[in-house]
């Protein structure tokens, strides 16, 4: 006999019970155990310290049912079930698809037989030998407890998920499917405002006057889209871009600090975390009505931005054309489906423009990035706290012939005689073959340093013209898991790209088109140790 009660056996029957009860949780959990992996490694883990705790415990009890193992079962199932409870309620870290799911048949499974083991350990725990219980009872009912156990966990696990719109799914996809929907909104609480005015400003798509690229003037090559002369309007062009405020009043322009600057003209980087609320008061500076169409975030038709015959009137239109002069709020929420999905890294990328006339509006200028950040993922600013720096790049032919501006363009900055506006050559002129608004290495420098996790957010914009592939020299990519050190783009595509530069150096980044390229889509970027 054991010197520790704790340790000497009771002999109850009811360890029968809560051996099938331990051995059936086991067996529910197993099936989704691999999508958990998948999806958070902790909770995969979780899952097998679980199952292999029901076993060991349920194997004790055969053994020896002494009273510390019968403890040691009701705090393992206790503590799974809180987990279950907390799961459907508020959400684990990285696990947010199953708030609400209560229905879930191998959830509900497992915690029935984790929940018949508690209560049948209290029952081993108060038996005696001078109890009245049949011996028998206890031992037939954890028979019966297994065999309907197990009978119920394979038809849970070939059950269709409890997802709606997921019918024909099984449950050990529905991890993978259930991120791919997305859970309904949960607010955090938290709305970030962003200022954003649609200004006109003169644009310089080669302000240092000569080819960064080569070091040298610009050849005659070049010359076609930069010089300015009669007939030609050159490097600069009338715009209208989206610009950062610090209040309602725009009163106080946001100046980007220096490691910005490569941003070009590209509007202020709208950023926020699953579970925010993203407010854009916008002011329209432009001689023509303009918006602000987001992509990937959730809004209602008044925060839509975009003007066509949906079926809305009155106030659910006046967001479609902001007039000149005139102000809009705009108020996009941030559920699941807005943010990473089941293959992507800690945030992913959407962009917002003017879709008032699409096509003028955004060779005008008027494009921005979005950035959105798992949940319990980003830093105050709404950045991904795994990521040290960011860069937002964009590549897109700037067709300045389509621009409401071209008039403009024409006479401010060239000289005549004017040419036909039809003029083949004129035209040529006017594409303006840029990244973030520079051409021939003109844009500021893109900096970072050996050993950073950096990530690259490229998109492109335009017409069949835009098949962009921008390439890295000397550091390598990885997007959706592939290595790699060029991506493709087509119109209104992004592409998110992580990189952990081993190569110091100042670098090559450009589209691999060949009209491209000799057109002058190329910068550079550096990497300091």
């Amino acid at each position: 006999m054991s010197r520790f009660p704790v340790l000497r056996a009771i002999g109850s029957p009811w360890r029968f019970t809560v051996a099938a009860c331990c051995l059936t949780a086991a067996a529910a959990h197993l099936p989704v155990t691999g999508d958990h992996l998948h999806e958070a490694l902790y909770i995969g883990v979780l899952f097998i310290v679980l199952s292999a705790a029901c076993v060991l415990t349920a194997g004790a009890l055969l053994a020896r049912d002494a009273r510390v193992v019968y403890v040691a079962v009701m705090v393992t199932c206790a503590a799974a079930i809180g987990a279950y409870a907390w799961s459907r309620a508020a959400g684990l870290p990285q696990i947010t698809d199953d708030v609400g799911n209560w229905a879930e048949p191998l959830g509900i499974v497992a915690v029935t037989a984790e929940s018949a083991a508690v209560l049948a350990s209290l029952a081993a725990l108060g038996w005696s030998r001078a109890s009245t219980w049949p011996r028998r009872l206890p031992a037939a009912a954890g028979a019966a407890v297994l065999l309907l156990g197990l009978g119920a966990t394979a038809a849970a696990a070939a059950a269709p998920s409890g997802q709606a719109g997921m019918a024909g799914m099984t449950a050990a996809g529905a991890p993978h499917w259930s991120q791919v929907a997305g859970s309904g909104f949960r607010s955090d609480g938290i709305t970030r405002t962003y200022y954003i005015s649609a200004d006109e400003v003169a644009w310089d798509y080669a302000p240092a006057g000569d080819n960064r690229i080569t070091g040298k003037p610009f050849d005659e090559v070049a010359d076609t889209y930069v010089k300015s002369g009669p007939g030609r309007i050159g490097s600069r062009y009338v715009k209208c871009l989206y610009r950062g405020y610090t209040d309602a009043t725009f009163g106080h322009l946001q100046q980007r600090p220096p490691d910005e600057a490569y941003l070009g003209l590209l509007g202020p980087v709208i950023r926020a975390q699953v579970g925010d609320t993203i407010e854009v008061v916008f002011r329209n500076g432009c001689r023509f009505a303009a918006s602000v169409h987001p992509h990937g975030v959730f809004y209602a038709k008044n925060s839509e931005g975009a003007p066509y015959a949906d079926g809305t009137t009155g106030g659910d239109k006046a967001d479609d054309a902001v007039p000149p002069g005139g102000r809009r709020t705009y108020t996009w929420e941030v559920p699941e489906r807005a943010g990473p999905g089941p293959g992507d890294g800690s945030s992913v990328m959407w962009m917002y423009h003017s879709h008032a006339d699409e096509i003028a509006d955004t060779y005008a200028g008027l494009m921005g990035p979005i950035e959105i950040t798992a949940r319990g993922m980003a830093r105050p600013d709404g950045s991904p706290a795994d990521v040290d720096r960011e860069v937002f790049a964009l590549f897109s032919v700037m067709n300045e012939n389509n621009s409401p501006y071209l008039q403009a363009s024409l006479h401010r900055f060239a000289k005549p005689p004017y040419p036909r506006l039809d003029d083949e050559e004129f035209n040529e002129s006017n594409l303006m073959h840029s990244i973030n608004g520079y051409v021939f290495g003109n844009q500021p420098m893109i900096t970072m340093r050996t050993g950073q996790h950096v990530r690259w957010y490229v998109m492109s914009m335009g017409t069949e013209v835009d098949l962009h592939t921008p390439h890295w020299h000397g550091n390598t990519v990885t997007v959706g898991g592939m290595r790699m050190d060029t991506v493709s783009l087509l119109p209104a595509t992004m592409v998110v790209a992580d990189m952990v530069p081993d190569d110091p150096g100042i670098w090559l980044f450009h589209c691999h088109v060949n009209d491209h390229i000799s057109a002058g889509m190329l910068t550079r970027y550096q990497v300091t140790r």
